[in-house]
């Protein structure tokens, strides 16, 4: 009964319009109309907070700073390009290492480790070469030496370590000579060691022979004599070698030694060799042409380091030689 008097009760201000197709009003809901206005009004403050509010932070501590603020870009999008390519950087230089000649040095490269000790009074260098790689390996395809500096860093003298195998965990002793080649009386007070190759090996002029015109380098250390000839090109590639070895001695041993050497050299093909009788002792000569021998096959008769293989640049010859004690020219 309280329901149809609500009812009623809501009818109550309902006007009928009798005339036709006029809209008749037959109620009304009360509602805020401010209510959505002011949803839309804080959710568009909030926006701006937050838009507004890192400018604002970073203004606060520059002002703090004493600094200006800092601006704010929104970051833009690149249109996509093709990564560049990547720079290769530069090969650093080599610099030599200077180490103190007057105390003992002990350096390890490539699997040798170098103690060395260099006595001025003597003009001597003792060296041990230690294998410490683990397996047989050998000094011959990359040369080792020492290079001996004045004060002023100008070079004295260069020393070839000598080049052969050395087993694993072994050690080999040498002792090589050094002289002043700056004609100062200076003494070491710097060395280097390093390996060398050819690109280091500086170019070098020969000269030539009269009769065939082939261009030699004559190399003379003690009583030892070797000739290099070449052949006639901007090369210089070595094609045979005429060794002369003086011997004073002239003892029936002596004697019976170099005969037996003699036959050995002569036994390989492209390989001469003779004694001949000087007032005292006497010299052993040989020839070898390179044309018809391999040195590395006959090394156990043709044992001298100085004999080169064949094609071997005059360069070569010239700059280790002259780094074993043999005046070159």
């Amino acid at each position: 009964m309280k329901k149809n008097k609500k009812a009623k009760e809501n009818f109550d201000n309902v006007v009928i319009n009798r005339v036709e197709l006029t809209p008749t009003t037959i109620g009304k809901i009360d509602a805020n109309e401010n209510s959505f206005g002011g949803v839309i009004a804080l959710f568009a403050t909030l926006i701006i907070i937050i838009f507004v509010l890192p400018y604002v932070v970073n203004f606060i501590n520059s002002f703090q700073n004493n600094e200006a603020p800092t601006v704010i870009t929104p970051p833009v999008e690149e249109p996509s390009q093709k990564p560049e390519e990547p720079e290769i950087p530069e090969e650093p230089e080599v610099k030599e290492d200077f180490l103190n000649a007057n105390a003992p040095v002990s350096k390890t490269i490539s699997g040798f480790r170098y103690d060395i000790e260099v006595n001025s009074s003597t003009n001597n260098v003792k060296v041990l070469v230690t294998n410490v790689s683990g397996s047989a390996k050998t000094l011959i395809n990359t040369p080792m030496y020492i290079e001996l500096y004045t004060s002023d860093k100008t070079l004295l003298d260069r020393i070839l370590i000598t080049k052969e195998e050395i087993a694993s965990d072994t050690t080999k002793e040498y002792s090589y000579s050094f002289k002043d080649n700056t004609g100062t009386n200076a003494s070491p007070t710097y060395l280097t060691i390093n390996s060398k190759s050819i690109n280091d090996y500086p170019a070098i002029t020969l000269k030539t022979e009269d009769i065939n015109n082939f261009p030699f380098l004559t190399c003379i250390k003690g009583d030892e004599t070797l000739v290099y000839t070449f052949q006639n090109d901007n090369d210089y590639l070595l094609t045979k070698i005429n060794y002369q070895l003086r011997v004073s001695k002239n003892d029936e041993t002596t004697l019976n030694t170099y005969e037996a050497k003699t036959a050995s050299y002569k036994s390989i093909k492209g390989v001469d060799a003779d004694i001949v009788p000087k007032t005292t002792g006497f010299t052993f000569e040989a020839t070898i042409d390179l044309g018809s021998v391999n040195i590395s096959e006959r090394q156990k008769i043709l044992d001298n380091k100085a004999f080169y293989e064949k094609d071997t640049f005059a360069k070569t010859i010239y700059f280790e030689l002259s780094s074993s004690g043999y005046n070159c020219n």
